[in-house]
């Protein structure tokens, strides 16, 4: 669950608190998050809450979880009931809620600082044993893992969503740039960036204006998405310098937004009436200056009151920029490569982050994954069953983990252009076979029939044999944990033109038409039913990215209650088609 839900804590936590509670043998697990000086509950298991969720507490040393995250060490109180009366205080009135005698907390610890607890609780006197001390320990570093994977995540989120932004700033001064420079029809220029900064600002409605500096007047040029008589007015009626928004932005040389226009004395224009039966609330007007001489005006409405935020004021400004006489070439193409500059900075940016997160957790992940394997194997003395069955959770949840984090790093060599292909020759019935053994055993168990149907004499491809054998995998491993006991899961292969086709097939639960185009999205799982469906919600993603870095394509087939079918295209060298290697 840790590894296949980064972006979403609260499930996460949840199962954390469950299983703290279940395996120590306690009948209440709760998790406290640090805010500032305070605790706050977030997720709580069974029916004794010494927190109530959501339920925020000074961080104290007078009760017994406060203590424990401010000396950063696991407290175990043995009799609450008495202790209360001598070392913590402050801890009655959560007593008084559930009659809780016995409390084990641990604090969760992020490179020594706390950021949180997990707490432990019994309605009777009965102390934890050391194991399951430990066992909780185990639990907290857990969720410190969860919280710091939730924290990273969103981090990377807020700078994706930073760059989607200014790509798309940046492809609209491309285009409008491009525009600039490739027409000398005036009007055709101003429409384009009207159009653009009404869209990208999210605006109903813009039009620019030319200043005549004679007449001390704004004529109107061109406008976009205006409606009702406004097209037909504006033509008529020029704005006077210092009249409505246009003109008071003109004669302040600077942004001038109106953010209610039914405020008594915000606006003042001929225009005022015909504004406000279009629906528009607010307005924003930028000058176009040129040497610091006024060229004209550049206005968007809105039909929502409200101010515009500076990041639009400064949005607007650019544009009007673009439309002071077209002459803004140079500074435009210095904006573009800037954002560029910017566009490779973030992906740097990425990239090491990445790495960073890779290399902090999969250090000790692979000790804790190293450390239960030794155990498992028995190497240190024997085991009772429930510590091989605490060993072999923990070992599971490792190698999730690991996987996920292996999936996040591919993924983003692939987007950062990092991956490179080994391309070779290689035997697919071999890659084929050795994908179907790697899956024996767990079919196996589960009574589920694999096989192999190889068009005669195809054998040799060229292709990245690792990327392939993934891919392979990784399809035949969703195949077989998607499909009900006693079901069959079958990969066949088959030359078509130029192209190598291999399909993966199952008798599973299916998927519904809605979901079958977003199972390829990076963390997306839709619901298959399947008490097997674990995993990282990367592979499907990772699987049709790997497939497209080849020049191939990767789609599904599906009826719910029927089977799926995923078939991949890989292009392949007219001569590589036969069991013979060349000569």
């Amino acid at each position: 669950m840790i590894a296949s839900s980064p972006t979403e804590l609260e499930p996460v936590l949840d199962v954390v608190a469950e299983n703290a509670a279940r395996l120590c043998g306690a009948e209440n697990a709760q998790i406290l998050r640090v805010e500032g000086d305070h605790l706050r509950a977030v997720v709580s298991y069974g029916s004794m809450q010494a927190f109530r969720l959501g339920e925020r507490r000074a961080i104290s040393r007078e009760y017994v979880t406060g203590r424990a995250v401010l000396d950063r060490q696991t407290i175990h109180v043995h009799d609450v009931l008495a202790a209360v009366e001598t070392d913590f205080p402050e801890a009655r009135d959560l007593q008084s809620r559930t009659g809780h005698r016995t409390a084990l907390v641990t604090p969760l610890l992020r490179e020594g600082v706390a950021i949180g607890a997990i707490t432990i609780l019994r309605g009777v006197v009965r102390p934890f044993t050391d194991e399951q001390i430990k066992l909780l320990e185990t639990f907290a570093d857990q969720a410190v893992i969860a919280i710091e994977n939730t924290r990273l995540f969103e981090e990377l989120e807020t700078r994706t969503r930073e760059l989607a932004r200014s790509v798309e700033e940046l492809q609209a001064l491309g285009e409008v740039s491009r525009a600039v420079g490739s027409s000398l029809d005036l009007e055709r220029v101003l429409k384009t960036i009207v159009a653009h900064a009404v869209e990208l600002i999210g605006a109903e409605g813009g039009a620019i204006y030319e200043y005549d500096e004679a007449a001390r007047e704004f004529y109107h040029r061109v406008t976009h998405s205006l409606e009702g008589d406004l097209p037909a007015v504006l033509p008529t009626a020029p704005l006077r310098l210092g009249e409505g928004a246009v003109g008071a932005a003109g004669a302040a040389r600077a942004p001038v937004q109106i953010p209610d226009m039914l405020t008594a004395g915000a606006y003042e224009s001929r225009l005022r009436e015909q504004l406000l039966r279009a629906g528009f609330r607010s307005i924003l007007a930028v000058p176009l200056l040129a040497d610091g001489r006024v060229l004209g005006g550049l206005v968007v409405s809105r039909k929502t009151p409200g101010e515009f935020l500076p990041p639009t004021v400064e949005l607007l400004q650019t544009f009007a920029g673009q439309s002071a006489l077209a002459i803004q070439n140079a500074r435009l193409f210095e904006q573009i490569e800037e954002k560029s500059l910017q566009l490779e900075v973030v992906s740097r940016h990425k990239s090491e982050f990445l790495a960073n997160m890779s290399h902090e957790l999969r250090t000790p992940l692979n000790a804790i994954i190293g450390f239960s394997e030794v155990l498992l194997e028995r190497m240190f003395g024997d085991l009772n069953d429930k510590q091989a069955e605490y060993l072999r959770d923990i070992l599971t949840s490792g190698q999730h983990l690991l996987s996920l984090i292996n999936d996040i790093l591919d993924l983003s060599k692939v987007e950062a252009g990092q991956m490179e292909l080994e391309r070779g020759e290689f035997s697919l019935k071999q890659a084929l076979e050795n994908g179907l053994t790697m899956l024996k055993e767990r079919a196996s168990r589960h009574g589920i029939t694999l096989g192999l149907e190889l068009e005669p004499d195809l054998d040799l491809i060229e292709a990245d044999e690792r990327k392939v054998k993934q891919v392979v995998f990784n399809l035949l491993s969703n195949a077989v944990k998607f499909t009900p006991d006693g079901g069959h899961v079958a990969v066949m292969a088959r030359r078509t033109d130029d192209e190598l086709q291999i399909a993966v097939s199952d008798t599973g639960v299916g998927i519904a038409p809605e979901d079958q185009a977003r199972i390829f999205e990076e963390f997306r799982q839709v619901g298959q039913g399947s008490a097997k469906a674990e995993g990282t919600g990367l592979g499907l993603a990772l699987t049709r990215r790997l497939v497209e870095l080849h020049g191939g394509r990767l789609w599904v087939e599906s009826e719910p209650g029927v089977g799926s079918t995923f078939t991949l295209t890989l292009p392949q060298p007219a001569a590589v088609h036969t069991t013979e290697a060349p000569q």
